[in-house]
């Protein structure tokens, strides 16, 4: 969660920069700018989540998941890129900081809560602020009047222009200017854009970059309708005048709000903004402003999310064997008792099939060892003294798995057993409840993993860290429900919990040990 959370605040800061190009662009251009803000608020939300979480169709590759033929967005990113080779390179620490992820969670639970509360908060404020204001009318234009608030637009479903009681009292050509630019928001629809975008910041409310494009956003609505106003005839020197006389009144505050009503500091960069003259090369500026942003762009889209590193293709160099060597290794392997990996050849290529899962191609990197090309994986044949082979061995994700060679009648037999569980729909015998002693160990912190086969207890171990603090964070069990069986056999349960649930498969031997669980899915 932590290492994520660096990864989504780095491409927002991507975007941002991006946005920042594309509005000095748009500036040179003399075009609207607070678009490009919008999109990348929106971007920062959708590009993290999108590439960490979405899967796209291709064919299946080792693994005890039911479905087997996606492979995520994620994995096309690139991998250098990724905040979790910032921190550390080895699991252990990797899995130190995952223990940090329930009070994360909770803190941006909470984060998240305060912001909600405070925009409902702040609108039933405005809501009696306005009740306050007198309603009267400005150059033919329905305005609402207070001591200290405005010039502004409040409101989102019937937004109103808001003055204060010294415009009132203006010269006549800075009220033209005024109502002009308030105007403009009510046209422009502004009210509502600024709204929308501080809303969805109740999803992320600890992204700092995304603060910052907030503040970019209103910045950039700001210089839009400045150049509207101009456009629509406005002198520049009088309504220069106005803004500075606006900014020597700094309004009360009601709320985030479309209005002139801004810093020193911003005021003398929007007039600066008004006033400057495209530069004798402004569209080669322009071009070049273009280029950088749809760069910085391209680069947040590569950049990797912390758990990309989880499936990353082998980069092992392949050899040629002759087809007599990967003759000897084809034929049938018991995998963890009820599963059988065949391994078949077609000329000079050699196949790996998994009960449940689709045949891959497998290539030699030495006489004895394979690999995939498609995922992180490894397969070591053994052989006796003729080279023919006796078993093969699995390594995937730390795990290691050996598989004794069986012949055909052995195979089919297993095949048969699987492919009727799995017609039947019906769990295996005592499946629930080594479930429930399994989740019972992680919670409590003590698996007892004398119930595990040695892979499971090996693979538990090493993961203890992180199972135990998302087994603790949801809570101890209300209720098991079977799903099903999956389509290697192995029984689907959702454990509903006191925080959650949780989706799980788990594997059970004829003497009921547990040869395989995981939890696939989890709130």
């Amino acid at each position: 969660m932590l290492t994520w959370i660096i990864y989504v605040m780095f491409v927002s800061l991507l975007l941002g920069i991006a946005a920042l190009a594309a509005e000095r662009r748009a500036h040179l251009r003399r075009k609207s700018s607070r678009w490009y803000w919008m999109f990348a608020i929106i971007a920062s939300l959708l590009i993290p989540t999108v590439i960490a979480s979405v899967s796209i169709q291709i064919p299946a590759i080792f693994s005890q998941q039911i479905s087997q033929d996606m492979v995520a967005l994620k994995e096309v990113t690139s991998r250098h890129l990724s905040p979790l080779s910032w921190i550390s390179p080895h699991t252990a620490h990797q899995n130190k900081y995952r223990g940090f992820d329930p009070f994360i969670k909770q803190i941006w639970w909470g984060l998240s809560t305060i912001l909600l509360c405070g925009l409902v908060a702040s609108g039933g404020y405005l809501l009696w602020r306005k009740r306050q204001w007198k309603k009267t009318s400005l150059l033919e234009t329905p305005v609402l009047v207070s001591d200290d608030i405005g010039p502004a637009v409040v409101g989102l479903i019937n937004p109103q222009i808001v003055i204060p009681t010294w415009v009132m009292e203006s010269p006549l050509p800075q009220q033209r200017a005024v109502i002009a630019h308030e105007q403009s928001h009510l046209d422009a629809g502004d009210p509502l854009l600024l709204t929308l975008a501080l809303s969805l910041l109740v999803f992320m409310p600890w992204n700092l970059p995304l603060w910052w494009q907030l503040r970019r956003l209103r910045f950039a609505i700001e210089v839009d309708c400045d150049a509207r106003v101009l456009r629509q005839g406005q002198s520049i020197t009088n309504y220069g005048e106005t803004l500075i006389a606006v900014g020597q009144r700094q309004s009360g505050y009601v709320g985030s709000v479309a209005g002139m009503s801004e810093s020193k500091s911003s005021l003398e960069k929007r007039i600066k903004i008004m006033v400057t003259k495209p530069a004798k090369w402004w569209r080669l500026s322009a071009i070049f402003f273009g280029i950088m942003s749809l760069g910085f762009v391209a680069i947040a889209a590569q950049v990797s999310p912390p758990n990309a590193s989880e499936s990353l293709t082998v980069t092992a160099k392949e050899i040629t064997l002759p087809v007599n060597v990967l003759e000897k290794y084809t034929g049938f392997y018991n995998f963890m008792e009820f599963a059988v990996m065949t391994v078949t050849r077609d000329e000079n290529r050699l196949f790996s099939q998994l009960t449940g899962q689709q045949a891959i191609e497998i290539f030699p990197e030495s006489t004895t060892e394979f690999f995939p090309k498609v995922v992180k994986a490894q397969i070591t044949f053994a052989i006796d003294e003729q080279g023919n082979s006796t078993a093969l061995t699995l390594n995937q994700n730390g795990t290691t798995i050996t598989a004794p060679r069986i012949t055909k009648s052995e195979a089919e037999k297993i095949i048969k057993t699987i492919s009727t569980k799995i017609e039947n729909q019906t769990p295996s015998p005592g499946s629930e409840a080594a479930l429930r002693g399994l989740i019972a160990g992680l919670i409590s912190g003590n698996p007892d993993y004398t119930t595990m086969s040695a892979e499971l207890a090996q693979a538990t171990k090493e993961q203890f860290t992180q199972l135990h603090a998302g087994a603790k964070s949801l809570g101890e069990i209300k209720s098991i429900q079977f799903r099903g069986v999956g389509s290697q056999g192995w029984d689907v349960y959702t454990v509903f919990h006191e925080r959650g649930s949780s989706e799980w498969r788990i594997q059970l031997s004829e003497s009921g040990v547990i040869m395989g669980a995981f939890v696939h899915a989890a709130p």
